[in-house]
């Protein structure tokens, strides 16, 4: 058992048998899902070669949980035994998260001086299914979501979409803050796996356990270091 890479609107995920990973805290949050084709080459697309909306990728594996270990990918029995309890599916992508207020309306001035924060998302397969369902009519490539986080012990949310997309408005209205969303945005997804679960052997695992290798640590995201005019390119749009 391993990883499986998948877009939305394409097969169904089959997902057998110091971090930047967004940790949900009540309130409301407006997202972009940024990792979107040709984000590793540092050239995004929202639209394929047809016209149509691309979708953004997801990364997805059945992971166990050892206190001593962290999340460890599940390859079977032995490593069920060593964990103790059984394998579940988690699913990740990247986002955007932008600034915005307590009722979760965009700071257009925190906004303006260039704002954001890249961070990867854990989430489980019942979510998966609610962003399909949502990308089938306000596709995520084109739209950022709303987030409103209702009970953040149990992972308890809920989904709106946006009129557009931060990032494609960036993009379109040809703004430097494009390009810093993009490149900060690059790294940390090609990182996500690392996020989601450690691919260990049974001999590494046993020696966490015992004390003798210490877990790695991640980096945040960046910010844009320059201000510009929200106004402008939020012309129409809010």
């Amino acid at each position: 058992m391993g990883f499986s890479d998948f877009t939305l609107g394409s097969t169904s995920p089959v997902l057998s048998g110091g971090k930047v990973r967004w940790k949900p805290q009540k309130g409301k949050f407006r997202v972009t899902f940024v990792a979107l084709p040709g984000l590793e080459e540092n050239a995004v697309k929202f639209e394929d070669s047809n016209g149509d909306p691309t979708n953004p990728s997801f990364k997805g594996g059945r992971r166990l949980y050892h206190k001593d270990v962290g999340y460890f990918l599940d390859h079977g029995p032995e490593y069920q035994k060593v964990a103790g309890n059984p394998s579940k599916t988690s699913i990740a992508t990247t986002l955007i998260f932008w600034p915005t207020d307590a009722k979760g309306n965009l700071d257009k001035a925190r906004f303006s001086n260039g704002e954001f924060e890249v961070k990867t998302w854990i989430f489980s397969l019942d979510k998966y299914r609610q962003l399909e369902s949502i990308n089938t009519e306000f596709p995520l490539s084109q739209h950022d979501i709303s987030i409103t986080v209702t009970d953040p012990q149990f992972h308890k949310m809920t989904f709106a979409p946006c009129k557009e997309s931060l990032f494609k408005t960036l993009h379109d209205k040809g703004s430097d803050m494009f390009k810093t969303c993009m490149e900060t945005a690059k790294p940390i997804h090609l990182n996500i796996q690392n996020d989601i679960a450690q691919d260990l052997t049974l001999d590494q695992i046993r020696e966490k356990m015992s004390g003798s290798v210490g877990s790695p640590t991640g980096k945040s995201g960046g910010s844009f270091n320059s201000s510009f005019d929200a106004d402008e390119i939020l012309d129409g749009m809010l």
